[in-house]
């Protein structure tokens, strides 16, 4: 269920001039608790000289002392925007807006409760299945039954379904719902649990046709998004047996179907006989199409047959839990969260692909395997903490939410770590970016960090990243981009050559940067090189390092010192630059040594770093002295894929 609280409100006005129209009335206040934070709109009337700001605060429900949070952003339809952080899940807060208005000004107080973490408690009875079952059975650890869809056509709130180790050649649909209290669960009951999606009739076929050039075929009339050969050859789809013969797109392999036939070519050019062709027959593995289902401790793979194929699809369906599986090798994304599904949690799944970061960049993009790991199109409240992604094109991503301001909005990104995709390791792309948070992720040995394009509306938050090596940039912004966004104590390091920190491709506005650590190797830490910053963008109290001629790159002009930086453009007038000095780069290991000019040499600023060791906040990611920075540590990860 959506969890949405409008809160009760007093208005405390406070002194107010003659021209009412200048004044600020603060509104209706609209808390929207995700497990850890809370997202905050406040409506209010008036302002019309637009001079007034906003502000957070909160406080334990019926707590004697207010605890000072963020400044609110202004957003579309005369509403302030913003988010409280750092909080505990299930534990009620007390939130108070303050407008303050030289014309007059207000305040407003309400109370919601964060979410409570899942239960993962049967309240039911439990469904057995193994892959020597029988759906004549009573579905009984001693007489389980053989279809995963049969047992879930027959769960009921409170239920849960556990399958045995085996290999399944199946797919399921969620035929009714759960409660928040009573959800129905899917769950390996050990290691080895996999669902597949291929088609047993093409595994290990021998009649496949030599039809020269390291080209077979066998007849095929069904439609498919996927082959993949053994566990790791993925195959790229061609557009003809022409282009798959010419090497089309620099991938010397690949599969098409023409002429009423499969035709692949496998790397080496060598034979398929002999090996698994795993081509998908379904497009979909869990399709969970009602509220409140877990899916837990699965092995997901070879899905994907058309738009929207996908590991696991969770499609108007709100507060589903998607946990500790294993999804790889599939036609599409691994999960895919849309339809407006809210207030669900995505955690600790392992998601990867065995080939598509390895092709060209330009053959998968805007192709059909320019796909990523957890894709949130869905609603608000989604929570996507602590997995693993890799070998994708993109990582995570929330968007296409260009028609709807909820889309992806209250959204938490926090402790997952991507590496080794094609493109992106996360997208805020074509979205309004209403409170989506990004906190202590880790983003490594990527083409490109963070994408912000474009985000129309913020505030996003981007907090405590670690965004290093690269290819492209850390941060990329681009296509417009309005949106407010807080980019505050991330390490964003460069050390392939050429590769900046900050590098646009399109115009973009009111960009934040602030106690970040900015690196680069061979290149500016920030390469603004086409002039491409509209308004609003400002960095400050940043440590900057680049061993290059240039030290910034601003509206096509090269900065050597903050200096002159400072004198032309007023950035960074309490920035550094200097060395970082990190504990072991080489090793991965991107904390500070006590001698780094990074050490509490940050900006306060109250909500986003409340919590750090010294004198003042560190800049950069990681916090010296034995305090952890303000996301609450991930748990330990047990899927060991």
């Amino acid at each position: 269920m959506r969890v949405l609280a409008l809160a009760t409100f007093a208005l405390l006005l406070l002194a107010r001039p003659a021209a009412a129209q200048n004044a600020s009335a603060p509104g209706a206040m609209e808390l929207y608790p995700t497990l850890e934070a809370i997202g905050v709109r406040l409506a209010y009337a008036g302002d019309a000289n637009a001079n007034a700001t906003a502000r957070l605060e909160w406080r334990p429900a019926g707590g004697a002392t207010w605890t000072q949070g963020v400044n609110m952003t202004r957003i579309t339809n005369s509403r302030w925007a913003g988010s409280v952080m750092w909080l505990t899940a299930g534990t009620a807060y007390d939130v108070r807006a303050t407008i303050t208005d030289a014309d007059g000004g207000g305040v407003v107080t309400g109370t919601v409760t964060t979410r409570p973490n899942p239960p993962r408690v049967v309240t039911g009875r439990t469904w057995w299945v193994a892959t020597n079952g029988s759906d004549a059975a009573a579905g009984t650890s001693g007489a389980p039954l053989a279809t995963v869809q049969h047992a879930a056509d027959l769960a009921q709130p409170g239920d849960e379904i556990r399958l045995r180790p085996g290999l399944y050649y199946q797919a399921i649909d969620t035929p009714r719902a759960g409660t928040p209290s009573a959800p129905i669960a899917l769950v390996g009951d050990a290691p080895g649990v996999i669902l597949d999606g291929a088609d047993p009739a093409y595994l290990n076929r021998s009649d496949w046709r030599d039809d020269g050039g390291g080209i077979y075929s066998v007849p095929f009339s069904a439609v498919t998004k996927l082959v993949c050969v053994d566990s790791l050859m993925r195959l790229y789809r061609q557009a003809t047996v022409a282009d798959l013969r010419a090497n089309t797109n620099g991938v010397a392999q690949g599969w098409v179907i023409e002429g009423g036939r499969l035709n692949v070519k496998l790397e080496g050019a060598i034979s398929p006989v002999g090996h698994v062709v795993n081509v998908a027959r379904y497009s979909v593995g869990v399709y969970v199409e009602q509220p409140n289902w877990r899916v837990e401790n699965l092995e997901i793979r070879h899905f994907g047959t058309a738009t929207g194929g996908s590991g696991i699809r969770v499609r108007a369906a709100n507060g589903v839990v998607i946990a500790n599986n294993y999804i790889h090798a599939n036609g599409g994304r691994c999960i895919y969260i849309n339809s407006g599904s809210a207030d669900g949690l995505f955690e600790q799944n392992t998601l990867r692909d065995p080939r598509i970061s390895t092709w060209p960049w330009a053959a998968t993009k805007s192709h059909e395997e320019e796909i990523t790991g957890v894709s949130n199109r869905g609603g608000r409240g989604n929570v996507i903490r602590n997995n693993i992604v890799s070998g994708l094109f993109d990582g995570l991503d929330g968007g296409d939410g260009n028609l709807d301001e909820n889309v992806a909005a209250d959204a938490d990104y926090t402790g997952n770590t991507v590496t080794g995709v094609g493109d992106d390791a996360i997208e805020t792309d074509v979205i309004s970016g209403i409170n989506f948070r990004v906190i202590s992720n880790t983003f490594a040995n990527n083409y490109s960090g963070i994408s912000i394009a474009p985000n129309y509306q913020g505030p996003e938050y981007i907090l405590y990243n670690t965004v290093v090596n690269c290819a492209r940039s850390s941060i990329k912004c681009s296509l417009s981009s309005t949106g407010e966004t807080w980019l505050v104590n991330n390490t964003f390091y460069g050390t392939i050559p050429g590769a900046p920190a900050v590098k646009p491709s399109g115009v973009y506005s009111n960009l934040h940067f602030r106690n970040n650590i900015l690196g680069a190797n061979g290149a500016a830490c920030v390469s603004d090189d086409a002039g491409e910053s509209a308004t609003g963008n400002d960095f400050d109290y940043d440590l900057c390092y680049a061993n290059y001629a240039a030290l910034f790159r601003w509206k096509n002009t090269n900065y050597s010192t903050l200096a002159a930086l400072r004198s032309a453009t007023g950035f960074e007038i309490s920035g550094r630059t200097g060395d970082p000095l990190f504990v072991s780069a080489a090793t991965g290991d991107w904390s500070l040594q006590a001698s780094s000019l990074a050490v509490d040499a940050g900006l306060r600023m109250p909500g986003l770093n409340d919590r750090y060791f010294g004198a003042a906040p560190d800049i950069g990611a990681h916090e010296r002295g034995g305090v952890a920075p303000d996301a609450i540590p991930p748990a330990a990860i047990t899927d060991l894929h």
